[in-house]
């Protein structure tokens, strides 16, 4: 019976302690809204973690196809940086823009993929990495 909880405690143990150096990516806000008199937006990322997470933003022109959802390569809105490393308990800012010179016909939506990418050479036998990835929405209105 003693073994029993020692196993259980140590179990534990390892599983509070593997988690430890776990990223903990955070964005806000959760949605952009936006005029397109006010083609510009802003979102913040931060990272809780204990390393540093390299972070990639990337812009998807977002449909309804049949009901399901559509991402498609654009270049009508950009965000910047597109790439970028936060340090342990920092923040960064992406700035999100409508870069397109045409006309904007009642809504226009996007998503915007904030990735945190893996990190080169940090695989370890045995346990599984799992990546963070916050799609938020984009939508520019007339």
């Amino acid at each position: 019976m003693i073994s029993m909880r020692f196993m259980a405690a140590s179990l534990f143990a390892c599983l509070i302690a593997g988690g430890a150096g776990a990223a903990a990516l955070r964005v806000s806000p959760i949605n952009l809204d936006l005029k397109a008199s006010s083609p510009t937006g802003t979102v913040r990322v931060w990272e809780d973690g204990l390393r540093p997470v390299k972070v990639q933003v990337r812009v998807f022109r977002w449909t309804k196809v049949n009901g399901k959802d559509r991402l498609d390569p654009t270049t009508d809105v950009v965000a910047s940086p597109p790439v970028t490393t936060l340090k342990p308990g920092t923040e960064n800012s992406i700035r999100v823009v409508r870069v397109s010179k045409k006309p904007i016909v009642g809504t226009e939506s996007y998503r915007l993929l904030i990735d945190q990418l893996p990190e080169a050479g940090r695989k370890t036998p045995g346990q599984v990495s799992v990546m963070i990835r916050h799609s938020i929405p984009v939508r520019f209105t007339d």
